[in-house]
């Protein structure tokens, strides 16, 4: 069984660049990714074929979601064309199926499919020009700014910047490479990467800032005290922030602890919806006849509240249905439908401007067995 990861924005896809070791010891990066084994003209009829036969919508569901992979499969082969296709098929499948969480995923993928065949084009002769020529400064900036960018592959973009002719890029680069384990020293990279966003624009400069908002939010993870307080400040200045990476209050758990990071609160681990992770999602299981909730201090900062909303994969039996409710302020401000299947996702885009307390709520009207609510990488966006 496959597991996807999901993140806001941008969906983490990775591109292997192989390394070659030659006589010596040098280390020469190789320009174009290993070829998976795969055959993604051959997986895309097996897929279909697959989806003509299903003997149901839960059936089809699956299949869409292995489309899903598969297209996540062609991006790390580099095969941007074959990635659209099969996304497209994901999102055929999903509508079919009659499952909101494939469909809404496969559209996003399908964008980003689109995206990444119309970057490459820009760069493709850049990319060939590497493999004859790994020290050819333009490509390498070019190249690399797609692979980090666009990829979202950073720890391989990195080195192709810092090989580049872009002297903002190359220095934040090379720090960045050199102080892979030095918290302090990666927030002054943090703050560079995100000087570097604003003399930027359209998505070049979202990239940017949110390669800047992990490096923090990293940072503020582990961190105490003054210096938790200063990286709270850098992140509120980011155009986006998780609630993950926010200091929660007023906790009222319910059957387990609240959970962050993307786990639960049963303390197994990370927890999934249709076999997607999200690192950024919160637990909050709903007691017997009651409410758990968390509030988050927001300050008027912020216009834009969003997150998904579902029961988490492997639960048990649900007895009762569960309601998911946002407020701020103390005023309702979205409450989703009753939800008692898991596999089933809610979307929330609601405004929260002027909004100081933000407060989010799980409830069940009865008996909770089963009831392991969970909220998908829930955001603020300014």
């Amino acid at each position: 069984m496959f597991t996807l990861k999901s993140q806001f924005l941008v969906h983490t896809f990775f591109v292997v660049l192989c390394t070659l070791v030659i006589p010596g010891g040098t280390q020469v990066l190789k320009a174009f990714p290993p070829a998976e084994n795969i055959d993604f003209s051959e997986k895309y009829k097996q897929l279909l074929q697959e989806s003509k036969s299903a003997p149901s919508r839960g059936y089809l569901k699956e299949v869409a979601f292995d489309a899903i992979e598969a297209s996540q499969a062609a991006i790390k082969a580099g095969d941007y064309s074959a990635a659209v296709k099969i996304a497209a098929l994901a999102v055929k499948l999903g509508k079919t199926s009659g499952n909101n969480h494939a469909t809404t995923l496969a559209n996003s993928l399908r964008q980003r499919c689109v995206m990444l065949v119309r970057e490459y084009r820009d760069v493709e002769k850049f990319h060939k020009n590497l493999q004859q020529n790994p020290n050819d400064a333009n490509a390498a900036f070019l190249y690399g700014k797609f692979v980090a960018l666009k990829l979202n592959n950073w720890k391989q973009g990195l080195v192709w910047l810092a090989r580049g002719e872009d002297a903002a890029y190359r220095t934040l680069a090379k720090q960045e490479l050199a102080n892979s384990n030095n918290q302090g020293a990666l927030l002054v990279v943090a703050n560079g990467w995100f000087q570097l966003a604003s003399k930027e624009k359209g998505s070049t400069k979202q990239e940017l800032e949110l390669h800047a908002y992990d490096l923090y939010s990293h940072a503020w993870a582990d961190s105490i005290g003054t210096d938790r307080m200063a990286i709270n400040e850098k992140l509120n200045e980011m155009p986006l922030r998780y609630l993950n990476h926010m200091q929660e209050q007023d906790v009222i758990p319910g059957a387990w602890p609240f959970g962050k990071n993307g786990e639960s609160g049963n303390g197994a681990g990370m927890f999934t919806i249709n076999h997607v992770e999200y690192p950024n999602g919160l637990g909050l299981h709903p007691p017997n006849h009651g409410f758990a909730r968390v509030r988050f201090q927001l300050d008027g900062q912020y216009k834009t509240f969003a997150t998904g909303v579902a029961l988490m994969d492997h639960s048990s039996e649900v007895r009762r249905s569960v309601t998911f409710t946002v407020i701020g302020d103390d005023r309702v401000l979205w409450k989703s439908p009753l939800i008692r299947f898991r596999g089933d996702v809610v979307f929330c885009n609601v405004s929260v401007k002027n909004i100081k307390r933000l407060e989010i709520q799980t409830k069940s009207p009865g008996i909770a067995t089963g009831a392991h609510a969970v909220w998908l990488a829930p955001r603020v966006l300014k």
